[in-house]
C-alpha cells in the first residue's frame, strides 16, 4: 500500500506498450476528509491528442465515486479531489493507470493507494524502505517548520541552505536518494523494459544526486543527459508507444530550457519578445523599455495560486514606483482566453498584461527556458540589462528601493 504527503505538485506521465481492451476500475474515498469533495479528476497524458490534461471525471456521493475504463497505455495518472465550484484541490493522489483495481483513500494528510504491479513498483519499492521512511520523516518536520515561517525567516532559511556544506545538504535530500538509488537499480536492470520505463518515469529523485556535485550547474547537465540516454534506450525498445515517445521528447525539452534559463542571469540582457493583450494589440518588450527606466517581466497564469497571491504584494510596488519609470510587463501563460480574461477582472491587474494562449509553448516561455511560475526579471529601460531574478514580496521591495535611492 502507498501512504503519501498530500503535497501538491507537477506529476511526469509514464508508460508502456499494453495492448487496447484491457479494463480499469478506480475506486475513490474521499469521505475521510474534513472539507466535503464534491468531484474527482483524472488527469494524463492523452495519447490520441498527444497532450496532458483531463482524461475522466466523476461526482462523488457521500465523498465516494468510482472511474472505470479501457487502458490503451499504462501510465502514472493523478487523482485530484476538488471542493464544490473551486478549481483548488483538497487531496492529490497519483499512481499508474493499468488494468485491474485502484483504490484511492484520501485522509486528512496523506493518501493510500492500492494498486497492481506497475503501481507497486513505481511507488511501493521505495517507500517501503525503512530507510526511506526514517529521512522523509525528517523532511516533512522541515517541510512543516519552513510552512511555519514568515517571509524574512524563510528567506534566512534560503540563504542558510545556500552557505551549507555539500554533505549537510546530502543529509537533508537523503529521502530523495534513497528513492532514486532503489529505482534506479530497478530501470538499469529490470528485464521488462516497461518495468524499467515505469521506474525510470516515477524517479523524482535522479535531480537530487547531480545537485549535490561542486559545480551543481554542469552537474545537472550530466543529470539530463543520462536521464535522456535512458529515456532514447527505452523508446527504441518500445516503439510505436505513443507516451514513451512523449516522455522522451519532454526530457529533451526540459533540458533545452533548462540550459536557457541557466543562460539568463544578472548582467545578461533581457529578451524581446512579442505577444499581444487581452483585446487582441500587438505588444513588443522593447518598446516598454524604451519608455521606462525599470520594467518587471513576470510570468504567471489564472490557474497558478502562487502568481496570484504575488499580485497584491505586485500592486503595492507598482503604486509606490511607476511615477519613478517602474512598469511591470506580465504575461499570461493560459490556453483558454477565457480564464485569462476572468483572472484579470478579477485581479483589477493595472499594469500591462501579455500572453498568446500557447502557454509554456508560447514564444516568451521558450526564450526565458520557463519551466515553472511565477518566474520574473527585472530590467533596466533602454539597455534592456537584467538586474534581478525571481524577486518575490521582501526581495523586490529592497531592490526596487535599491534602484530607486532609498
Amino acid at each position: 500500500m502507498i501512504r503519501t504527503a498530500s503535497y501538491i505538485g507537477v506529476v511526469w506521465v509514464v508508460a508502456c506498450a499494453c495492448a487496447p481492451g484491457n479494463e480499469y476500475e478506480i475506486r475513490i474515498d474521499a469521505s475521510a476528509l474534513e472539507d466535503p469533495a464534491s468531484k474527482a479528476v483524472a488527469y494524463g497524458y492523452k495519447p490520441s491528442e498527444d497532450d496532458y490534461g483531463e482524461l475522466a471525471s466523476v461526482e462523488l456521493r457521500n465523498g465516494r465515486a468510482t472511474l472505470s475504463g479501457v487502458v490503451d497505455y499504462v501510465r502514472i495518472v493523478q487523482i485530484d479531489v476538488l471542493p464544490a465550484e473551486d478549481i483548488y484541490p483538497l487531496g492529490r493522489a497519483e499512481f499508474v493507470l493499468e488494468p485491474g483495481l485502484t483504490t484511492v483513500r484520501f485522509l486528512a494528510d496523506a493518501n493510500e493507494v492500492e494498486g497492481g504491479k506497475y503501481t507497486q513498483l513505481a511507488f511501493d519499492s521505495w517507500r517501503g524502505d525503512p530507510d526511506y521512511r526514517a529521512a522523509d520523516e525528517e523532511n516533512r518536520a522541515r517541510f512543516d517548520a519552513m510552512a511555519a515561517m514568515s517571509e524574512e525567516e524563510r528567506e534566512a532559511s534560503r540563504v542558510e541552505w545556500s552557505e551549507r556544506t555539500i554533505e549537510s545538504k546530502r543529509e537533508a535530500l537523503e529521502h530523495s536518494l534513497i528513492q532514486s538509488r532503489i529505482l534506479r537499480e530497478i530501470y538499469t536492470t529490470h528485464e521488462d523494459p516497461a518495468m524499467r520505463f515505469v521506474a525510470l518515469s516515477a524517479d523524482r529523485g535522479w535531480i537530487a544526486k547531480w545537485d549535490l556535485e561542486e559545480d551543481s550547474k554542469a552537474g545537472r547537465s550530466k543529470g539530463f543527459l543520462e536521464q535522456i540516454g535512458f529515456y532514447e534506450s527505452l523508446q527504441q525498445e518500445l516503439p510505436g508507444n505513443p507516451v514513451v515517445a512523449n516522455a522522451a521528447e519532454r526530457i529533451r525539452d526540459s533540458y533545452e530550457r533548462y540550459l536557457t534559463a541557466s543562460s539568463i542571469a544578472i548582467g545578461t540582457a533581457i529578451r524581446d519578445f512579442g505577444a499581444v493583450s487581452l483585446d487582441g494589440e500587438p505588444f513588443r518588450l522593447t518598446n516598454v523599455l524604451d519608455d521606462n527606466e525599470y520594467v518587471l517581466v513576470e510570468f504567471w497564469a489564472s490557474w497558478c495560486g502562487p502568481c496570484r497571491a504575488e499580485i497584491p504584494h505586485m500592486k503595492e510596488a507598482y503604486e509606490k514606483y511607476r511615477g519613478q519609470g517602474f512598469e511591470i510587463v506580465s504575461v499570461s501563460l493560459d490556453e483558454e482566453h477565457e480564464d485569462w480574461q476572468e483572472a484579470l477582472i478579477e485581479e483589477q491587474i493595472p499594469w500591462i498584461d501579455v500572453g498568446d494562449q500557447e502557454a509554456f509553448e508560447s514564444e516568451s516561455a521558450k526564450l526565458y527556458g520557463v519551466m515553472g511560475i511565477p518566474a520574473n526579471y527585472l530590467a533596466r529601460g533602454g539597455s534592456g540589462e537584467i538586474v534581478g531574478t525571481h524577486l518575490r514580496q521582501r526581495k523586490l521591495d529592497e531592490k526596487l528601493a535599491e534602484l530607486y535611492g532609498e
